[in-house]
């Protein structure tokens, strides 16, 4: 597996980031009730990337495009949404 990046965050930091997590599942939930989920889930990981490969280095982004893939397994399954 690839180096992984680890953060030692302040609890503030840990709080905004379960907050963010928190609005972004809940906003999630309720596209998929009017989105097909694939069309959610292009949009979301389309920004998400531009965001990464905005605020890294190239070498920074390239080693997490690897590790996301070395973890492919690792993912859960939503339970509300439809498999293809």
């Amino acid at each position: 597996m690839s180096d992984q990046l680890e953060f030692n965050l302040d609890e503030e930091a840990e709080k905004k980031i379960r907050e963010a997590n928190e609005i972004v599942w809940s906003q999630t939930l309720d596209w998929i009730k009017e989105y097909d989920s694939m069309i959610i889930a292009a949009n979301m990981l389309n920004s998400a990337l531009r965001l990464y490969k905005t605020s890294l280095s190239d070498d920074e982004y390239k080693q997490f495009c690897e590790t996301m893939y070395e973890l492919t397994d690792q993912v859960q399954e939503m339970h509300s949404g439809s498999k293809h």
